[in-house]
């Protein structure tokens, strides 16, 4: 039974450049895939909670979309998110990785300075590098900011992070959980059948396409061993919708296979996917569109 007396709750923000590991920390602190990977910029568009349930605390980590400077409608929308997840949290997590001037990340930590919490310095990817290149990167970021303590881990190989969650659970206050000790997200689960698509969208397909690419789940049924899902890529151009069909039909299928695998992982039963591809003309630059898909524009 829970010592309410002692229970600690609260958020985190992950904070830091793409591809540090941002939503790769999430998921293996999680155990489960609640966040798309890639190493290409702007993956993540909606700040996403991720809630870590422990007998003696609660903690919900936001992993945000990152800086973004806005061009369209979709932009300011992303702007947007990382803002507000930065100052709503009780303490930030600083993701960098070893052999990285600091300069690399200034901009990053010139957001950061008024933070009025604790920031933990998390040097990510520490099974890549030699120690002596892990220790220098800490003494130039530690030259640069204050940090309140400095940890070393891997999320791909798990090293460090009981650690790491330890030290955050310590500096959470006292407080009763916000979620249901079920949850392990706030996203729903159609969304994130959709970014497991759009992941491996992404991973397939190169150039300027996949920022053009949203998916929307049009059906989704489950039953007591099968989940059927019906979802639609929309890209911006009729060329894009041809790249993504492939010849064939040899590219759809390769991402629908890639997809299907890994949602019958989450799931834990067979899934019948079914994908279409339909064009949403600059759909980016379309405020009614944005709206009608969650990406509100206040």
């Amino acid at each position: 039974m829970e010592d309410r007396a002692s229970f600690r709750s609260g958020f985190v923000t992950i904070w830091g450049r793409p591809n540090v590991g941002k939503s790769t920390l999430l998921n293996s602190i999680l155990k489960y895939k609640i966040t798309i990977v890639s190493d290409k910029p702007q993956t993540t568009r909606k700040n996403i909670k991720g809630i870590l349930n422990h007998p003696d605390c609660q903690i919900v980590f936001i992993d945000t979309p990152g800086l973004h400077a806005p061009v369209d409608p979709l932009g300011e929308f992303l702007s947007n998110q990382w803002k507000s997840s930065l100052f709503d949290a009780d303490c930030l997590l600083y993701l960098t990785t070893p052999g990285v001037s600091v300069d690399t990340d200034e901009i990053y930590l010139k957001e950061i300075r008024d933070f009025p919490h604790p920031v933990l310095l998390v040097v990510n990817k520490i099974d890549l590098f030699k120690k002596g290149t892990i220790q220098k990167t800490i003494h130039e970021f530690s030259q640069q900011f204050s940090f309140h303590d400095i940890l070393e881990v891997s999320a791909l190989t798990d090293v460090g992070l009981e650690q790491l969650i330890q030290k955050i659970r310590d500096l959470l206050p006292i407080s009763p959980p916000y979620f249901d000790k079920e949850q392990i997200s706030d996203v729903y689960e159609r969304d994130i059948v959709g970014e497991m698509i759009r992941e491996k969208v992404w991973h397939h397909i190169h150039q300027e396409v996949p920022y053009g690419v949203e998916v929307r789940v049009e059906e989704f049924k489950e039953k007591e061993n099968l989940v059927s899902i019906r979802a639609i890529i929309y890209v911006e151009k009729d060329s894009h919708r041809k790249i993504i069909i492939g010849g064939k039909g040899s590219m759809i299928k390769r991402i629908g296979s890639d997809a299907r695998k890994d949602l019958e992982e989450f799931f834990g039963v067979k899934v019948f996917l079914d994908l279409w591809v339909k064009t949403q003309l600059n759909w980016r630059k379309k405020p009614a569109v944005l709206r009608r898909w969650g990406y509100t524009i206040r």
